[in-house]
């Protein structure tokens, strides 16, 4: 099994024991499939798949990288990579982002997540002196608001190369300001680049009971290129496609609760479009999973769940 599909079954099941207060523990995979079981906690059948689609000189430059890193840091982490982001094509850029992504992961307590830091470069003109926003593109173009109250004029910023804004509010606020200082010298028809860095999200695997049996490794996943989550069409196709293939591999399950888990592809959890698609599908496909849980940006949500079966199944 790949080694991502692992460990989202993993972090699924964590949730699963946190909830309802469980001990499942992954055994070995039948047919594709990941059983987890407790002493006295009924067993539950997984399936897992991703959101999004990628082609195959993707996934062979995510193995390429995914070795790497376990020879720079040994451990079981999980790296997102977000919308609109290029893993690194050739050295020196590689070992640079190689030796990043590690910084971040040495910080991290098990079951802990944080942002590795990739520097990008940013743009802004001066359209005019009249008005008092800016056009944004990129990254940063829903926090167009916040940035134009620091700005007197008309202004353009390019942020196309940020794809990931930090969670941190101070680090949010500093650029603002300093978006807003760089301003203060342009002359109408000036433009200025800056540097700033994205914030792709790393986390370091939980052990406990859903952690049982885990062998070190590195993953990597999130979106390829080209790939739009926000797109409620195409999420909609992925994940209609998902729902039958998932519904076929566990059709031979019958005295366990079914489990669907999503990778999803999205810049933040919040931004996750998969729940809403699902109240819009046939109730008979959606009806063969007690659960479907989306994992992505280093979180966990469950977007289906039939407590009263768990409950059943583990009393």
């Amino acid at each position: 099994m790949i080694r991502a599909h692992e460990y989202a079954a993993r972090l699924f099941l964590a949730s699963l024991n946190e909830r309802f207060h469980r001990e499942y523990r992954p055994e070995p995979i039948e047919n594709g499939l990941i059983y987890a079981a407790g002493s006295e906690d009924g067993r539950v059948a997984v399936v897992v798949a991703e959101l999004c689609e990628a082609d195959e000189a993707w996934r062979q430059r995510v193995a390429e990288l995914e070795q790497r890193l376990d020879q720079s840091r040994p451990g079981s982490y999980l790296l997102w990579v977000p919308p609109g982001a290029e893993l690194p094509a050739e050295e020196p850029a590689e070992s640079e982002w190689v030796r990043r992504i590690v910084l971040a992961a040495s910080k991290l307590a098990s079951g802990r997540s944080g942002e590795a830091r990739l520097p990008v470069k940013l743009a802004l003109g001066k359209v005019r002196d009249e008005g008092g926003y800016a056009s944004v593109t990129g990254g940063l173009g829903r926090y167009w608001t916040d940035i134009s109250t620091r700005l007197q004029g008309s202004f353009y910023l390019d942020s196309r190369g940020l794809n990931r804004f930090t969670r941190e509010e101070s680090e949010r606020l500093q650029l603002y300001d300093e978006i807003g200082q760089l301003s203060q010298g342009l002359s109408t028809g000036d433009m200025t680049e800056f540097e700033h860095e994205d914030a792709w999200s790393v986390q370091r695997m939980p052990r406990g009971a859903a952690g049982e049996g885990m062998t070190d490794g590195w993953a990597i996943t999130g979106c390829p290129p080209g790939f739009q989550p926000e797109d409620g069409g195409a999420i909609r196709r992925v994940l209609r496609r998902r729902l039958a293939e998932g519904s076929e591999a566990l059709s031979d399950v019958k005295d366990a609760p079914r489990v669907l888990v999503l990778i999803g592809a999205y810049q933040y959890m919040e931004f996750e479009n998969a729940g809403p698609a699902l109240r819009g599908f046939d109730p008979a496909l959606v009806g063969a999973f007690d659960a479907i849980g989306l994992v992505s940006d280093a979180e966990t949500k469950p977007i289906l769940l039939s407590r009263s079966r768990f409950e059943q199944a583990v009393t």
